[in-house]
């Protein structure tokens, strides 16, 4: 009964009356207004750090991508709630298919085109952008600021250059926020690396949840805790990446009862209670397939044997939007973020697609699936995720 009840309580094949009823059920869960103020507060939002709202909304989307959604999405809209009190995963979906770029949205929103997008998508980012932005506030770091960071920590610069780096600011009026300050004024503090799952962080953010309420260990230096962080599938209209990896600098007390330092010098730590952490930085590898365009013309050529060594911009620079010409119909925005640069070997990418077309074929019909599955939840479309995030991985490599 609990794997029937996992694979979305789906008891009943073929019932095509039932699937119409979650159908509607979850567009009516979803139906929700939006206030002008709201909108001024999401246009403001937007305005005053457009990357730090780009990385929010993609910690929520991988949260809402996992089979523990229930668990990981909190906290969830309100206006997404089933009559259950449980996340309607299915409407969610939905909407966050309907949303565009979020520079793209913020242009609109400045010249005053407020009913160019559904009601449901401006209630969703605002829900998790302003709203639930007011537990944790997250601003971004200038490239050039990196090293100041790392001066700041007394750690050397990491083997993998971070493409994205934002300081993160609790809210006082948290509970677990004041719990921590609490213990801060009893017990000395240091600090270490967590390196975990991208789709764990938005609650452990947002309500100070433990990840699957077990022990949280961290890890003495950067690089070693990014080993334990797999590449996590991000948001579509993300310039974070197509791929994510994230490590958290994490303040704790050292607390005996909560708190186990390893003695080997290892520099591993183990804690117990959320309420004895703080995380002050997010460090975010981020990796996409975007190719040059000087290599456009030469689509029928190989690249050098050196191709797996993919050339990575460690830069990291963030650019400043273009101008958008209004008489032009196509809307052309310059990446937020330089992204780290791939090159795609084709005949290599054909050859790992071969050799693995058994696999591929199964990914794509666990993905048809779930698309075709109303709620969109349970294994299947934990499966589509792997499978997808499979494939990125595969061209990325070859």
């Amino acid at each position: 009964m609990k794997l029937i009840h996992l694979l979305d309580n789906s008891n009943i094949a073929g019932a095509i009356g039932t699937a119409s009823n979650r159908a509607s059920h979850a567009e009516a869960c979803a139906e929700s207004t939006i206030s002008m103020q709201q909108l001024y507060q999401l246009q403001e939002r937007l305005q005053s750090d457009l990357l730090a709202s780009d990385v929010r909304f993609s910690l929520f989307v991988a949260a809402a991508n996992s089979y523990r959604y229930e668990t990981l999405l909190r906290p969830c809209p309100r206006q997404f709630l089933d009559s259950e009190q449980r996340p309607n995963i299915g409407a969610i979906f939905q909407v966050i298919a309907e949303i565009d770029r979020l520079e793209v949205i913020l242009e609109q929103l400045d010249r005053g085109n407020h009913d160019c997008y559904p009601v449901n998508v401006l209630s969703l980012l605002h829900a998790v952008l302003v709203r639930h932005g007011e537990r944790v506030n997250l601003s971004s770091l200038l490239p050039s600021e990196f090293a100041l960071l790392y001066a700041y920590l007394q750690i050397g610069a990491p083997q993998v250059e971070p493409t994205q780096i934002l300081e993160v600011k609790p809210s006082r009026r948290c509970a677990h926020t004041k719990a921590y300050a609490a213990l801060r004024k009893k017990y000395p503090v240091s600090f270490g690396f967590y390196g975990g799952r991208v789709e764990q962080l938005y609650a452990l953010l947002t309500v100070g949840c433990l990840p699957a309420h077990t022990t949280l260990e961290l890890s003495g230096d950067v690089d070693e805790a990014l080993q334990h962080s797999p590449e996590t599938p991000g948001w579509g209209g993300s310039r974070c990446g197509a791929l994510l990896r994230c490590v958290a600098v994490v303040e704790f007390v050292l607390q005996p009862e909560l708190v186990s330092v390893s003695r080997n010098g290892s520099g591993h730590v183990r804690i117990a209670d959320a309420s004895c952490i703080k995380i002050s930085y997010l460090m975010l590898f981020g990796q996409s397939c975007e190719s040059d365009e000087g290599d456009e013309s030469d689509e029928g050529g190989e690249s050098d044997e050196g191709g797996e060594n993919d050339e990575i911009d460690k830069g990291g620079e963030i650019a400043e939007i273009a101008e958008i010409d209004e008489g032009d119909e196509g809307r052309q925005c310059s990446s937020l973020v330089r992204q780290p640069k791939y090159t795609i070997n084709l005949s290599m990418a054909l050859r790992w697609m071969e050799s693995n077309k058994y696999v591929l074929s199964l990914g794509m019909y666990l993905m048809l699936m779930s698309m075709t599955t109303p709620s969109g939840r349970g294994i299947l479309h934990r499966f589509a995720c792997t499978a997808m995030c499979m494939l990125r991985r595969g061209l990325l490599k070859n």
